[in-house]
């Protein structure tokens, strides 16, 4: 581990901040410490999701070794989509374990409950806005709307009172919502409003910890989208033999995406029409790539056992989901990510040493480089 025993870190995993909302945004401090550390576009993991990325950066690493590679999976016995809110999904250890094991102590605060369940395990101190505790009230005030922008200067601001609090504690790991930017297009006056705020509170932050190593990137970006297809429908409709269809875009907050994301896990009834399929899948609108499952886990380094036999991924303007008809129309201003095309987002890092930057590419390298090397 690089981080020295006795310093602190703050990593801002900062949800759905695709590098056009860094682009476009009054963020000061944080312009100057891209300036004045590290700073380069990278690239999220694919798919551009929470679950797999968040634990991406947790564990430094991808997740061929960490093995997460979705919000909702499709549970073997009861043959049903569930979401994914169980450690022990985890095949790696996080920087968490690893800090624990060497008397560093830790803090997660983030947007979503799920996000405790599965990583919260090794920390000293754990919070969430959504479905907050009795304890978690008293201490922090209760949170706002998991639904709205003041929810994440909630989160920054219970971050930054348990270090006050806990001068013991040397890691702190934040993790914001997403629905400012389902919801505001980089240019617009709410989202400024938004990273504004936010680039208020991490100048609070490095005021008051000048001598902590900063880590900030995101999980994906965040596009326009027009059509939702339904794939199982249209398989079905086909005569293909689908045994299931997974949004792992989808979880249990679902107002500001509808369950639809912008990749699909398909499981087949009979493995030996998948080329067929894959031909069918291929020339259909509003697809990108549709790819078997072995070609798609060696080219995203993904865990080949938990995405079904076939991945497709939606073209710029394309979701998929489970909808009333084939195809709908989505609505003006509908924004989503999990395709290929939120890969875009900031990787920066001030006050940190990362040894070798050429190899920082990834979100997860920054973690990587600073708690696992």
């Amino acid at each position: 581990m690089q981080l020295e025993k006795g310093r602190k870190a703050i990593i801002l995993m900062l949800d759905g901040f695709g590098i056009e909302y860094f682009r476009a945004s009054d963020m000061p401090t944080l312009k100057k410490m891209a300036l004045e550390g590290f700073s380069r576009e990278g690239k999220a993991v694919f798919p551009t999701l929470t679950n797999a990325n968040n634990i991406s950066i947790v564990c430094g690493a991808f997740p061929e070794t960490h093995g997460v590679t979705t919000n909702c999976y499709l549970d073997p016995i009861t043959g049903k989509p569930e979401f994914l809110e169980d450690p022990v999904f985890l095949k790696s250890p996080t920087l968490f374990e690893i800090a624990a094991r060497e008397g560093i102590r830790s803090a997660l605060v983030t947007s979503k409950s799920k996000t405790i369940r599965i990583l919260g395990g090794s920390v000293d101190a754990g919070l969430s806005a959504q479905d907050a505790d009795l304890a978690t009230i008293r201490n922090y005030g209760s949170p706002p709307d998991i639904y709205s922008i003041e929810v994440n200067e909630w989160i920054m601001r219970s971050g930054m009172k348990i270090l006050r609090s806990r001068p013991d504690i040397d890691i702190l790991y934040i993790h914001t919502t997403d629905y400012p930017m389902h919801m505001w297009a980089p240019e617009e006056e709410h989202s400024l409003d938004h990273l504004s705020r936010l680039d208020r509170l991490i100048g609070e932050m490095v005021d008051r910890y000048p001598d902590a190593a900063f880590l900030v990137t995101a999980d994906h970006g965040m596009n326009s989208k027009k059509e939702c297809l339904d794939l199982e429908k249209i398989l079905r409709a086909s005569g293909f033999p689908i045994r299931a269809m997974i949004s792992p875009v989808a979880d249990r907050l679902v107002k500001h995406h509808g369950g639809h994301g912008g990749v699909s896990y398909i499981y087949l009834e009979d493995r030996s029409c998948r080329d067929e399929i894959l031909d069918f899948l291929s020339g259909l609108r509003g697809v990108d790539t549709a790819l078997p499952s072995e070609d798609a886990a060696a080219c995203y380094r993904l865990d080949k056992g938990r995405i079904g036999d076939i991945v497709v991924g939606a073209d710029p303007q394309t979701v998929f989901g489970t909808i009333e008809h084939k195809r709908i129309e989505l609505h003006d201003g509908y924004r989503n990510h999990g395709s290929r095309f939120e890969e875009s987002i900031p990787l920066i890092a001030w006050n940190a040493n990362l040894g070798e930057t050429r190899r920082i590419q990834y979100n997860l390298d920054l973690t990587r480089a600073l708690f696992f090397e």
